[in-house]
């Protein structure tokens, strides 16, 4: 091997070291953890939910904290059913479902519907 190719390969190297240090720092927050820490500090009146009260804008309190479901709709598993918490405090039809089965949202659905928490409702 002669000079130059060694020179090469430690530069090479070396750029290769350089770019994973940069670039590891330099890391996006994960988006879910990002959502989760601003939803915990973002406070909402419910005055403030009700203006959210239809198919394209719909926000709903459920056990005092604010959802925007707004992009779920369209794959809620219970079709409208979901437009009657828009603007609402929804607990009540999420614990009861009373226009499909009248029993409780399952734990998946607890776990899917905090992708889609904005924040808690003013005390």
């Amino acid at each position: 091997m002669n000079k130059k190719s060694l020179y090469l390969i430690i530069a090479s190297v070396l750029i290769i070291v350089i770019a994973v240090i940069v670039f590891k720092g330099d890391k996006a927050p994960d988006s879910t953890q990002e959502k989760e820490e601003k939803a915990q500090e973002a406070v909402y009146t419910m005055e403030e939910v009700t203006k959210h009260n239809t198919r394209d804008d719909c926000w709903m309190v459920i056990n005092g904290s604010v959802y925007d479901v707004t992009k779920f709709i369209i794959s809620h598993p219970g079709g409208p059913a979901i437009l009657q918490g828009c603007g609402k405090d929804a607990t009540e039809l999420f614990e009861t479902r009373p226009m499909g089965s009248g029993t409780p949202h399952s734990e998946r659905a607890r776990k899917l519907r905090e992708k889609y928490k904005i924040g808690r409702l003013a005390e």
